[in-house]
């Protein structure tokens, strides 16, 4: 099982927003989270130091098949940033082009699959976690 975590409630509309070119690796598109296998999503939580009282976690099967029952496949990319930072790159199968913009029932589908939590290691404003 491998964990997914992405910063706040995961509403298909902050998805379609966050979903962006990274600003360290040019040419990569997608949205920010938090991943590695086999660590528990508190940890990834408390690595990611979010300040948002809510996360949204998914194991990345579960957004796997998600994403491919749309026709779409996932990638997860090791990408600079605090923590276990990865950019959420959703790759049309058909080519292997990566989208530069998210599609909108695409991303309400992937709000669908992630759960919300409280987030056990929220980082105030001012405060060192």
């Amino acid at each position: 099982m491998a964990w997914v975590v992405r910063a706040g409630e995961a509403k298909a509309a902050d998805l379609v927003k966050g979903y962006r070119e990274h600003l360290g690796v040019p040419g990569l598109y997608g949205f920010s989270v938090q991943y590695q296998a086999g660590v528990p999503w508190q940890e990834l939580a408390r690595v990611g130091q979010y300040p948002n009282a809510q996360v949204s976690i998914a194991e990345d099967d579960d957004l796997r098949a998600t994403l491919r029952s749309l026709g779409y496949e996932l990638r997860l990319v090791p990408s600079p940033g605090a923590g276990y930072h990865h950019t959420f790159a959703v790759l049309y199968d058909a080519t292997g082009a990566m989208l530069t913009q998210l599609p909108l029932p695409v991303a309400e589908k992937l709000h669908q699959t992630f759960t919300q939590v409280s987030n056990p290691h929220r980082v105030r404003p001012g405060r060192k976690p």
